[in-house]
């Protein structure tokens, strides 16, 4: 059976096999080049296709010329190239690179959010935004947290409003009962109530003196400050935008 040749990078023959052996005992040919047959779809090197070939020293003469007849098997190089290798892995590197960028982009935007006056109004109804603070958020994008100090005309009363925006509904509900734990440690039972409107809840909320908690949605307002009177925190609660003119009414639990 004909036999084609790789030897150099370069792909002759086909050959008989006595050919091959002549070649071999000659050192034209070495047991590491490398061989298919025609019709095999596998290079191997010649020394394990003709393991009893041996080698004989002496000038190796040129070597056999190419023919124009097509291999049977396409041609394939035994060695992987270096570059490709380096090319591989600078794309990787490139690409891990990216994605970190991304990242860190999306972790600097939840950290450093962009202000709102939805949730940080510039007016509640008689106060104004004294105090405008940066919003910051956690690295997750989970909660935004939105801070200002509100005064009225007279500046006679000012309100501490805090609200934090939450992934979901049930996180802000958690929240608010988290807080209530913490802000009712000598053993106070809170009051909890909800602000009607039009026969229907908008909003509720919860608390032990200060602060006071409104529950909406995903978000969560507190309430307090040492400028205002618990009937300061209530109407202010009820103006907040949120509410929009909502009235405050005790829950019986």
């Amino acid at each position: 059976m004909s036999i084609y040749i790789t030897k150099n990078n370069q792909q002759t023959g086909p050959f008989e096999e006595s050919k091959i052996l002549e070649m071999l005992n000659s050192g034209q040919l070495s047991p590491d080049d490398f061989a298919i047959r025609q019709g095999g779809n596998q290079w191997q090197k010649l020394g394990e296709m003709f393991p009893n070939a041996g080698r004989q020293a002496g000038t190796q003469p040129p070597f056999g010329q190419a023919v124009n007849q097509p291999a049977a098997a396409p041609a394939v190089a035994p060695k992987k190239s270096r570059k490709g290798l380096l090319f591989g892995c600078l794309g990787i590197l490139l690409f891990g690179g990216l994605i970190l960028a991304v990242l860190g982009f999306l972790a600097y935007r939840n950290m450093n959010p962009a202000d709102s006056a939805e949730n940080l109004p510039d007016n509640v109804k008689n106060f104004k935004l004294d105090t405008r603070y940066p919003p910051k958020g956690d690295i997750w994008g989970s909660e935004t947290r939105y801070v200002g100090l509100y005064k009225n005309s007279t500046t006679s009363e000012s309100v501490l409003y805090l609200m934090t925006v939450y992934k979901n509904e049930t996180a802000a509900k958690d929240a608010m009962r988290s807080e209530l734990a913490q802000s009712c440690k000598s053993g106070e039972t809170p009051m909890y109530f909800s602000f009607m409107k039009n026969g229907a809840e908008v909003s509720q909320g919860a608390t032990c003196a200060v602060p006071l908690y409104v529950q909406k949605d995903n978000k969560l307002v507190a309430l307090g400050g040492s400028g205002g009177s618990a009937d300061t925190f209530i109407q202010f609660a009820e103006d907040m935008p949120l509410n929009d003119g909502a009235l405050l009414k005790k829950k019986d639990k």
